[in-house]
């Protein structure tokens, strides 16, 4: 009977261990897995320093003030750009619709120093952690001077804008110059593609075809897991994905200054004053 008792209470204490959930991830233990840390509730910030020249597809980013000469360029700037006033901009969020209900989970920015490309990420683990973010892309638009996007006019820029009034912060988005590279793209490159989204400019442009890529639409639910059990297995992917994005951004706007008849088969069958007017086009 002793033994009948003993073999009960062992099998209670092992049906028990393993309905025990597993304890929930740390935002630190998170942060780990990422390569990067924790640097306020709720916010993790992820870095790297790339030296340039670097490839990115076939095209080489060469040095700061060769992307600042682009930017001049395919912007119509009617002055010079300082290398350091550039900042490459780009979100993940948990939709692309946009709408007040639309969070930036992920905010990407990339910047010259000296002779590298800092990128810099900041994720949130959770809706807290919103307001800290924006306050330190703040910080960082509050140094730049020329904002390079892809389609961020239309959606990144007001996206963070709204997002800023909800939790009653503002972003001096309005104070910046803005190059948004999908109108130069659609001008001078996009002759016999079937769209012009970043991923189609890659491929077509850049040639550049991404390995294990986590599709931009996955990322929503990548960051849904982790809210709600704790799962942040695929954030490290939705972090490269953002990373590639700001990559491309440098890469096509190099591309985009003097893109070869290949990459522009259109704009280099213009000739006379219908290259002045796709020069003079609205950006």
């Amino acid at each position: 009977m002793l033994d009948l008792h003993a073999r009960l209470a062992t099998l209670r204490v092992k049906a028990q261990t393993r309905q025990a959930p597993s304890p929930r991830p740390t935002a630190e233990a998170l942060a780990a897995s990422l390569g990067g840390r924790v640097v306020a509730a709720d916010v993790i910030e992820v870095s790297q320093s790339l030296p340039l020249p670097v490839r990115h597809g076939r095209v080489a980013i060469a040095s700061g003030r060769a992307l600042a000469a682009a930017a001049r360029a395919v912007g119509r700037l009617p002055e010079a750009v300082a290398p350091d006033s550039l900042l490459f901009l780009d979100t993940e969020t948990t939709g692309l619709a946009g709408g007040t209900g639309t969070v930036a989970f992920a905010v990407g920015l990339a910047w010259l120093e000296s002779r590298r490309l800092r990128v810099v990420q900041w994720l949130i683990t959770g809706f807290a952690g919103e307001r800290e973010l924006l306050d330190r892309v703040r910080a960082r638009l509050a140094a730049a001077g020329l904002l390079v996007t892809f389609n961020g006019k239309s959606f990144d820029v007001p996206l963070l804008k709204a997002r800023a009034r909800l939790v009653r912060s503002e972003l001096p988005l309005d104070d910046l110059g803005h190059v948004d590279l999908l109108h130069a793209t659609r001008r001078f490159l996009n002759a016999g593609w079937p769209d012009c989204r970043l991923r189609t400019a890659e491929v077509e442009a850049l040639r550049l075809r991404r390995v294990n890529d986590l599709p931009g639409s996955e990322a929503p639910a990548a960051w849904r897991s982790w809210l709600e059990r704790g799962d942040g297995s695929l954030l490290g992917r939705v972090l490269e994905h953002n990373r590639a994005d700001l990559l491309s951004l440098a890469a096509l706007l190099a591309l985009l200054e003097r893109p070869t008849a290949r990459e522009a088969p259109l704009f280099h069958g213009l000739r006379g004053s219908r290259v002045a007017s796709a020069l003079a086009g609205s950006n």
